[in-house]
């Protein structure tokens, strides 16, 4: 999708759609609405009172350019009021502004309007940055690999987008263009992990998230450097956690480790981002049941958040150092595959009994996560579709955060409101951690039922804190929002990359911090 700030008039851009943003009870004094209307003779005002659209936030107007324009067609949408215009009224008008422009048969090219933002508290360089973030990630199509042999039509896409700016400074206007590369690479990086999330287990194997990777240094500019760690250097590492988890898998095994260094040099903050790559989740020998194993090509979910978001780390050219482990393996049973009652000696170098296969993806976070912990990280965030009853607390909405520091966990779930991502934080009460507790060894894999999300996140927690080197971390149980079975927001049906733009804004904010 091309992207472009232009500074034209309405009569001379050449577009499919050209979308206008309306203040509630505000339109006639609008000189984008005064000159479309001027146009057909009152034709778009008597048509707006038709259909009783004022501006409030949200509406849409769908209507002929009449020659007004070089648009094809002209799409009102509200705003609202303009003293309360700001980012989440601003997205929640442009997630049906873009529904409105799916639903067209040929999008095509979409501009925007110009919008004037005095009165308001958005900056030109929001305005384009949401523009074209929520662009993009609402024209994103699953990759259902259909074809046309049996009734099947590509939709249409759009192709461009265009962003008015006659009227502003050259630094408002340089701006602007900012914000529509911004925008555009958040918007990659949510449909990437979408896109992962969403292919079939045979395709994308732990190999397949290992090339991701690669390419993604490949293509920084030399700023993201890759290290893949394959079976026989994790045996040398004593990653025996992540290797007993893949023991029934005929697909080896790899530790991905991305490090994302600015061009302006290493900071003394380093990001770290941790996420669960199983690649397919049989249960293991304590098998899924059938209803539970169909969405399981989707348990890397968090991997492909965190390779996302370093990805746009990159793009977005941020000062703030970051490094990204992913511990990729299938979750697969044979004759060789690991057993429960089996114990493990973990990179950690604790000892975890096993008491379910299936509560598998801590046991590869707690390697990768030891493993980060060596590697000069300042603070982590693990992203993983961990459990199931995370779902009983935030919903399809609202991913499940945990955390050992409140402090940080405060400055993530800013983040994540900012990003337009919801977080439940959820207090680790101590007396829940003895559910881990076990004779055989050091702390066992499950806690049973009760309060599940917590004691798994209590088991995550052991590896960030043993040995002396504690940092700040924050574990995120995407179970809930990492696939929906509904459009909800920006998202679509299906993988909905959840994650990654919470993770871009962390980035962000450390980064503002880093320059101050």
């Amino acid at each position: 999708m091309k992207r472009n700030a232009i500074n034209s008039g309405l009569k001379s851009v050449k577009s499919d759609v050209l979308i206008v943003g309306c203040y509630e009870g505000a339109l006639e004094n609008s000189s984008t609405f005064k000159q479309l209307n001027g146009a057909g003779n009152s034709l778009l005002k008597r048509f707006a009172a038709a259909e009783d659209f004022t501006g409030k936030n949200g509406q849409t107007l769908s209507h002929f350019a009449d020659g007004a324009s070089g648009a094809q067609t002209v799409l009102l949408v509200g705003l609202g009021e303009r003293n309360k215009l700001n980012l989440q009224t601003l997205r929640t008008a442009l997630v049906k502004a873009f529904r409105a422009v799916r639903g067209m048969k040929r999008p095509g090219a979409v501009t925007f309007a110009p919008l004037s933002l005095a009165g308001t508290s958005l900056t030109h360089l929001e305005l384009a940055e949401t523009f074209s973030a929520y662009a993009g990630m609402l024209d994103y199509r699953i990759n259902h690999q259909k074809t046309a042999k049996l009734r099947f039509s590509e939709p249409g896409r759009i192709e461009s987008l265009q962003l008015i700016t006659s009227g502003l400074s050259a630094k408002t206007r340089s701006l602007a263009g900012l914000g529509l590369h911004n925008g555009g690479a958040i918007a990659d990086a949510v449909n990437l992990a979408r896109n992962l999330s969403n292919e079939p287990a045979k395709d994308c194997t732990p190999q397949r998230l290992a090339a991701v990777a690669q390419s993604i240094a490949d293509n920084s500019g030399g700023t993201i450097t890759c290290k893949l760690h394959g079976k026989a250097e994790l045996e040398a590492m004593g990653a025996n956690a992540l290797l007993q988890v893949n023991a029934g898998s005929p697909l080896d095994p790899v530790l991905i480790e991305l490090t994302y260094t600015p061009s302006t040099g290493a900071t003394k903050e380093v990001l770290g981002f941790v996420g669960k790559g199983i690649t397919f989740d049989s249960g293991g020998l304590d098998l899924k049941p059938a209803d539970g194993m169909r969405n399981m090509k989707r348990d890397m979910a968090g991997a492909a958040a965190t390779l996302a978001a370093i990805e746009a780390v990159a793009k977005l050219q941020l000062p703030i150092s970051v490094k990204c482990f992913v511990a990729a393996t299938e979750n697969m049973c044979d004759g060789k595959a690991y057993k429960p009652g089996d114990v493990i000696h973990t990179m950690g170098s604790i000892a975890v009994e096993v008491d379910n296969t299936d509560a598998e993806g801590r046991l590869t976070l707690a390697d990768a996560i030891a493993y980060a912990k060596t590697q000069g990280v300042t603070c982590i965030v693990d992203l993983a579709t961990l459990t199931g009853a995370v779902k009983q607390i935030g919903g399809d909405v609202a991913a499940g955060a945990f955390s050992n520091d409140d402090a940080f966990l405060a400055v993530v779930d800013k983040a994540a409101t900012r990003a337009d991502e919801k977080l439940q934080p959820i207090r680790m009460y101590d007396e829940l951690r003895g559910f881990n507790d076990t004779e055989m060894a050091d702390v066992k894999n499950s806690g049973g039922a009760l309060a599940g999300s917590t004691t798994a996140a209590f088991f995550i927690r052991e590896f960030v804190e043993y040995g002396g080197n504690t940092v700040p971390w924050v574990h995120l149980d995407i179970a809930g929002t990492a696939f929906r079975d509904r459009e909800l927001g920006a998202d679509p049906r299906g993988a909905t990359g959840f994650g990654v733009r919470t993770l871009i804004e962390l980035a962000r904010s450390a980064a503002r911090k880093n320059r101050k």
